[in-house]
């Protein structure tokens, strides 16, 4: 199927903006701004005569991601207060001094690597800006992830040790009887503090997203960085696997979302992600993207992708449940660890998000399977073969004492 549509030249003015809060909304449209230039900046000014707290917004657009990508343009349009500009301004060359030091350890770590035989790929950060933004410094990221074989999993870690990295006093420790272990470990550097985080599959619930390193090495493609070729997922899977990380977080980060606007930029990557997703009953999570770019962003959707998830039950949900995690207070910083909001958020919201994305039989019985039975408990309470049936009533027990301990 084609689909053909054309964006109109005041698509952003003519798509309101959400109902939330008037300093949300005003990052809402910082996030429309990037890459639409003047077609948003009419709303932008719009949005900044109704907000009442400048300091909320700035706290805002750097929870949100924003600060690499939409900070450039907001400082050329005059729609903040000087204060407010100052601020940001200083907080965007903090941000190009972290994404330097990040470009300087993942290349470190990409030859180190390369030297060990080890086939990897680097997702999301860096290599992502680079891929999709054509700049390392435009989104940066937080931390580095790297996918590796599962096969050298174990040599990936010693190298992270000789690189000086080590991993957390508050770790969870290992299971030796997992039958799969966690997908990511993630390891911190003495000096510097930069995050690693190794990854050997895409999700935990590898039902959820079943794409095999093979596959995705086979498909990769290369970003030049500092004159280095380094390895990243191939554009042609990036939206669906972007999708699935956004949506379960509930766009908790708007640049995930301004991320998939830069890769479904044109008519073809809708009929391309729309025949990668059926297949694997993703297709109402890549609907529910389609009404976030067309609603939250203002970004041109076919109409008749459109016209499908408003026909979609599992869509529409969707649409409700990530609002949940941009409305009330606090919304612009991150739930305090081990607080009631963020057990509700993640126990709660997230959880209702990752079975609507995917509702099929084989997924949710593997998903069950694993939200009944966490692997803190079973370190911390190895029970022999025959009595694992035992851990999902074992596992409240072992949440209120993990809280309790912190």
């Amino acid at each position: 199927m084609m689909f053909v549509f054309a964006a109109r030249p005041r698509e952003a003015e003519e798509a309101p903006l959400p109902k939330f809060s008037p300093e949300l909304r005003f990052v809402f449209a910082a996030a429309r701004i990037v890459g639409m230039g003047d077609i948003a900046r009419t709303q932008l000014q719009r949005a900044g005569a109704q907000v009442r707290h400048w300091d909320i917004v700035h706290r805002g657009i750097a929870h949100h991601g924003l600060i690499g990508l939409a900070v450039p343009a907001l400082l050329r349009t005059g729609a903040l207060p000087s204060p407010v500009l100052a601020t940001l301004h200083t907080e965007h060359a903090a941000h190009v001094v972290g994404v330097m030091q990040r470009l300087r350890e993942l290349v470190r770590i990409n030859q180190a690597l390369d030297v060990a035989g080890i086939r990897h790929l680097f997702i999301k950060g860096i290599a992502l800006s680079v891929q999709l933004h054509g700049d390392p410094l435009a989104r940066g990221g937080r931390d580095i992830d790297v996918l590796i074989e599962r096969a050298r999993t174990r040599d990936a870690e010693g190298i992270l040790r000789e690189l000086g990295y080590e991993l957390p006093i508050h770790a969870s420790p290992a299971d030796p009887n997992a039958t799969e272990p966690p997908k990511e470990s993630g390891w911190v550097h003495r000096e510097s503090r930069i995050l690693v985080e190794l990854h050997d599959r895409l999700c935990d619930n590898h039902t959820l997203l079943p794409w095999d390193f093979e596959m995705l090495w086979a498909e990769r493609e290369t970003v030049m960085i500092a004159g280095i070729a380094v390895p990243t997922m191939a554009r042609r899977r990036l939206p669906v696997y972007l999708a699935v990380h956004g949506i379960r977080h509930g766009w908790q980060r708007l640049l995930w979302l301004v991320d998939l606007a830069a890769v479904l930029d044109h008519h073809a990557a809708w009929d391309d992600v729309l025949d990668d997703a059926a297949p694997l009953g993703l297709d109402g999570t890549m609907l529910h993207v389609a009404w976030a770019l067309h609603h939250w962003l203002a970004r041109p959707v076919p109409p008749e992708v459109l016209a499908r998830a408003r026909r979609r039950i599992d869509v529409r949900l969707l649409n409700r449940l990530v609002a949940r995690f941009h409305d009330g207070p606090q919304w612009y910083e991150a739930q305090p660890r081990n607080s009631v909001r963020r057990f509700i958020a993640g126990s709660v919201w997230s959880r209702a998000i990752t079975y609507v994305m995917k509702p099929t039989r084989a997924f949710w019985g593997r998903q069950l399977a694993f939200d009944l039975s966490s692997p803190q408990d079973r370190a911390a309470f190895a029970l022999p073969a025959r009595l694992d049936w035992m851990y999902p009533l074992i596992r409240p027990f072992g949440w209120a004492i993990r809280r309790l301990r912190s």
